[in-house]
């Protein structure tokens, strides 16, 4: 079972890198909304480092919970 869910939090470590590569790559360089609320510019760039680093996280656990056993 630990086997599979590293198998999935790796899998998604490297989806996570490839859309922030998209992201940054075709991102436009200004976007106006007029429904849109006010967010800081900083806030979708750390949003999608917080949202890759857990399944990253969650490989590490995992991997130490399998060398523990």
């Amino acid at each position: 079972m630990i086997t599979s869910l590293k198998i999935v939090a790796g899998t998604l470590v490297v989806v996570g890198i490839v859309v922030g590569f998209i992201e940054l790559r075709h991102a436009p360089h200004t976007l106006l909304l007029e429904s849109s609320p006010h967010r800081p510019r900083w806030f979708s760039k750390w949003i999608g480092w917080f949202l890759t680093s857990i399944p990253a996280i969650l490989y590490i656990v995992l991997d130490y919970l399998a060398a523990s056993r």
